[in-house]
């Protein structure tokens, strides 16, 4: 019986966090365009049009609508439906891992302004300074209330540990190589992240982060690299892409620990790596002294860095699910 009561406050735990969503998409959208996005009301982008209430039923009024405004019949944006149904899971895994309680509650507003955070960066590659400041200030209330699991002093010194470890590493790049490694809105987000986790856990978070990257740029590297016939650059992604399942592979089958063939394979991921990072390089080095027209720093830099944001978002999401799985999974690997 008592199953019921669980499962009903399940799903209204979830139907919450859609219409969280719904309002996320609008933040998101207005957010990036200046406009008023409290007391507005909702309206198709493209033909202006004031929707009805009914049209604002997060997912099913985009089922019931077939993804297309009811007035101009333009095509909805996937975002919406998707942002809806990502925060409803959010707040449900929240609810489903830590109960009804005041740490599920911060952790829904956690999570939400992580989406806020992910979809400006991956749709723009724009993070809004105020949405990071609003996220740390949240964290550190997270924290003052005992809920995070450390210390208060570690949450402070997380934050500043994880703004000087993106800023540091950015401005050694851009020294030598005239552009940042992460934007100036990833430094901004590390301050939240690592108030939220502290040293330890946000290193962790920032190695995983780096493999997601890796896993999902590479791909889309080497299609933008091809589209452009710049093959040469296309093929050290790859490269780069074999290598690691390389290093993967030795590492889990014993069975190819063989010295001699053990000796050659390294020799050969050593050498692909090496005319990578070459290649790589030298692609960053020529834009560097390029006269380029568009000073847009993502376009200048399109063909070897994607925004970075994302994928520490998705590694925080995980380390606060599943950090003892990603713990087990990082010792498994080094031994």
């Amino acid at each position: 019986m008592n199953s019921i009561p669980d499962a009903l406050v399940a799903f209204c735990i979830f139907i919450v966090g859609l219409c969280i969503g719904s309002f996320l998409n609008v933040a998101i959208l207005r957010g990036l365009s200046g406009e008023d996005f409290i007391f507005s009301r909702s309206k198709c982008p493209k033909c202006q049009n004031k929707l009805k209430w009914y049209m604002n039923i997060p997912l099913i009024s985009y089922i019931f609508l077939r993804g297309r405004c009811a007035f101009c019949n333009e095509k909805i944006s996937l975002q919406y439906p998707i942002v809806e149904f990502v925060c409803g899971v959010c707040f449900l895994c929240s609810y489903l891992a830590f109960g009804f309680s005041l740490k599920t509650f911060f952790l829904c507003i956690i999570l939400s302004l992580f989406i806020l955070l992910f979809v400006t960066d991956f749709k723009e590659t724009v993070i809004l300074d105020w949405h990071a400041y609003i996220l740390a200030v949240v964290v550190f209330l997270y924290s003052v209330l005992d809920l995070s699991g450390i210390t208060v002093l570690q949450s402070l010194s997380g934050a500043i540990f994880g703004f000087l470890f993106f800023e540091i590493l950015s401005r050694i790049v851009k020294k030598l190589l005239n552009c940042r490694m992460f934007g100036e809105g990833d430094s901004l987000i590390a301050i939240g992240l690592g108030a939220l986790f502290g040293i330890k856990i946000f290193l962790i978070m920032v190695l995983l982060s780096f493999l997601i990257q890796t896993l999902f740029s590479i791909p889309v590297l080497v299609f933008r690299c091809l589209k452009e016939k710049k093959n040469a650059l296309a093929g050290s992604y790859i490269a780069v892409f074999f290598c690691l399942f390389i290093v993967f592979f030795l590492n889990y089958y014993d069975f190819v620990k063989n010295d001699i063939f053990y000796i050659l394979v390294v020799s050969i991921v050593v050498m692909f790596l090496i005319w990578s990072l070459k290649n790589i390089v030298q692609e960053i080095i020529f834009k560097k002294n390029a006269q380029v027209e568009k000073n847009s720093d993502f376009e200048n830099t399109k063909y070897y860095l994607l925004p970075f944001g994302p994928a520490l978002i998705i590694s925080a999401v995980l380390c606060i699910f599943l950090l003892p799985s990603i713990k087990n999974i990082i010792i498994n690997f080094i031994s």
